[in-house]
């Protein structure tokens, strides 16, 4: 190797090393680098805080215990997809993070733990079984040990005997402030599990046959641009105020949030070909589900037992049931979403569902509403000037259409051209859209005449068919 490829490849490092240290504001820390046949446990286990431990390319088979806080485990900079880390015991966490200001950064993670699809977990048809059919539960695991979560009455496994121990790709266990980012986390019984951690960011991870695990207790993490595919996310009971956002979950469960918690924000994620899309279960404090897209899910957003949600901006396509609202899910607010080609309805309240707010909503299925046992719901807010869903100038009630072109918001008159339809809308045979929307009146093709006469005054001539919106012929001078 030239010298000069040497000085450039060491310059660059200590490059990195210093642009690290700089971002970090560590005064005197120390680097040190794990080759192959070396410890990366050794390594973490001899920094102090502050402190980089730099993995080099190559396989390793530990399961690594961090409790040193502040310190940052990383791939090397020129390779950060070539460090595989298999867990030696696969009863325990490849990652176990067990201080807070860790970074984890770089790896590839698995084999901890038999592979538990959470994929399958979330299904409603495979891994709940409905309490109304009679069914007794899961065989093999005690009453005690099912917990509920989305969908519920029905039951699911969640932290049950056999899947009680810690075995995640990466584990932070009553930990704050660390950092997850650019992992490859694959068939692990979990990909990334918080469990009793607040304030953490898991970042730019891609997880493969496992998934995103916030458990019961954790507040205030951040998930952001993460990708799961065959697996899923779940936000377990008592959380608050987690922000999950710009993921893609593909051929897997979706997101879960379960009972008890709230102040959880859901936005911009894209949802692919899963169970469900977005599943909530028993929230009674504000959860916002907004700006996600869902497509070819079995259910888009599914509601049980929840009260004061805000779901809002969603585009839901080619679902089974596009919005599915369950036993007594009340006060919450459905507005501004597209809800499009649900194979059932678009959305189905059954139960008691009553006192929702559902207006500026655009629907367009063979089905659009489906109420069973669920009647006081209002379809409408009050009519106010701003654009609506289909760009017209007022936001009152939804655009009812069908596939067939024949739907009532597509053929009704609209006298006064204000995208408000003339006559209201009946629901479901007691409730009304009382300020249905229409398509607003196309405007008309305008052309202009130009003249620059000799004085240089610009003159346009504007058509007789402008006249009526206030276009009036005029000139400007330069």
């Amino acid at each position: 190797m030239l010298i000069g490829d040497c000085l450039s490849k060491l310059t660059s490092t200590a490059i990195a090393i210093i642009l690290l240290l700089v971002s970090a504001g560590v005064a005197g820390a120390e680097v040190t680098y794990v080759e192959p046949g070396t410890s990366i446990q050794a390594a973490v286990n001899n920094s102090t805080t502050g402190d980089f431990v730099i993995v080099k390319a190559g396989d390793y088979e530990e399961n690594i215990i961090v409790n040193v806080s502040g310190v940052t485990v990383t791939s090397e900079t020129e390779n950060p997809d070539a460090v595989f880390i298999r867990a030696k015991d696969d009863n325990s966490s490849v990652f176990l993070v067990k201080a807070d200001n860790v970074t984890i950064s770089g790896f590839n993670i698995t084999g901890s733990g038999e592979f538990f699809s959470t994929s399958g977990a979330a299904n409603f048809r495979d891994s709940y079984i409905s309490r109304g059919s009679g069914g007794k539960g899961i065989t093999g695991v005690p009453e005690a040990e099912q917990d509920y979560l989305p969908g519920s009455g029905e039951i699911f496994i969640s932290r049950a005997e056999e899947f009680s121990r810690d075995q995640a790709g990466i584990c932070l266990d009553h930990v704050e402030n660390c950092t997850i980012e650019k992992n490859y986390v694959f068939e692990n019984q979990y990909g990334i599990y918080l469990k009793g951690s607040m304030n953490n960011s898991l970042l730019n991870n891609t997880l493969l046959q496992n998934g995103i695990w916030i458990d019961e207790g954790c507040s205030n993490n951040k998930a952001i641009n993460n990708s799961i595919e065959e697996g899923n996310f779940i936000i377990g009971a008592h959380c608050w105020d987690n922000v999950i956002s710009q993921n893609l979950l593909l051929n897997g469960g979706g997101i879960g949030i379960a009972c008890c918690g709230g102040g959880n924000l859901v936005s911009n994620n894209e949802i692919i070909n899963c169970s469900t899309g977005i599943d909530i279960y028993d929230t009674q404090a504000r959860t916002v589900l907004c700006d996600n897209l869902i497509k070819d899910c079995d259910y888009g957003i599914y509601l049980i037992l929840v009260y004061d949600s805000r779901v809002s901006n969603n585009t839901i396509s080619n679902s089974s049931r596009g919005v599915f609202l369950r036993e007594n899910s009340q006060s919450n607010e459905l507005f501004n979403n597209t809800i499009t080609s649900s194979n059932e309805s678009g959305i189905y309240l059954m139960e008691d569902c009553a006192g929702n707010r559902i207006y500026n909503n655009y629907f367009n299925n063979t089905v659009n509403v489906k109420a069973e046992n669920s009647e006081g719901n209002i379809w409408n807010t009050t009519k106010t000037p701003g654009i609506n869903i289909l760009g017209g100038p007022y936001i009152g009630g939804n655009f009812w259409a069908d596939l067939n072109g024949t739907g009532f918001s597509q053929t009704a008159e609209d006298s006064d051209s204000d995208g408000i339809c003339d006559l209201p809308y009946n629901v479901n045979g007691s409730d009304f859209d009382y300020l249905p929307l229409t398509e607003p009146p196309s405007a008309p093709e305008v052309s202009l005449k130009i003249i620059v006469d000799e004085s240089l005054k610009l003159v346009f001539d504007i058509p007789e068919n402008c006249s009526e919106r206030g276009i009036k012929k005029g000139s400007l001078n330069f």
